[in-house]
């Protein structure tokens, strides 16, 4: 019992982009400094990546990464950015994952939502300045995470 209550604990701290290489991506950041940050793996968005449709309540994407790896989950991240060339909004697409699992995943790094009866959720990720929403989107499931308001 043990032993899985401290793999679950591990899996749980995963869930935090911290743990990725785009932990680099900071709110201000330009395209071409993500795309450096990635190690060139950058590319422009494809219409055929669901990672690239615009979030709910979000921006339309134009860079993204496929085939990384968060919560032991395959993911790709995708980057918008405004008129400034600054990033604004990261998205986070989990293909096939359950809505309940990825809330309860973030729910263990960052406790509990804003407002519980909210939807959809928000989790503030205090730290790094960032509100990070859970959203279902067709096909599996979106972590949206844009700057803190009023920063």
């Amino acid at each position: 019992m043990r032993t899985l209550a401290l793999a679950f604990i591990a899996f749980l701290a995963q869930v935090t982009p911290a743990l990725c290489w785009w932990q680099y991506a900071e709110w201000g950041l330009s395209a071409s400094q993500i795309a450096a940050a990635s190690g060139g793996r950058a590319t422009p968005c494809r219409p055929d990546a669901p990672a690239c449709a615009r979030p709910p309540g979000g921006v339309a994407p134009s860079h993204f990464v496929d085939g990384i790896t968060m919560v032991g989950m395959p993911a790709s991240a995708a980057f918008a950015f405004d008129a400034e060339d600054r990033l604004i909004q990261t998205v986070v697409f989990f293909p096939g994952a359950a809505p309940d699992l990825v809330e309860k995943l973030i729910q263990g790094v960052h406790g509990k939502p804003l407002d519980e009866q909210a939807s959809p959720r928000v989790w503030r990720d205090a730290r790094r300045g960032s509100d990070i929403t859970a959203l279902p989107v067709n096909g599996g499931m979106i972590l949206l995470y844009r700057p803190t308001s009023g920063r």
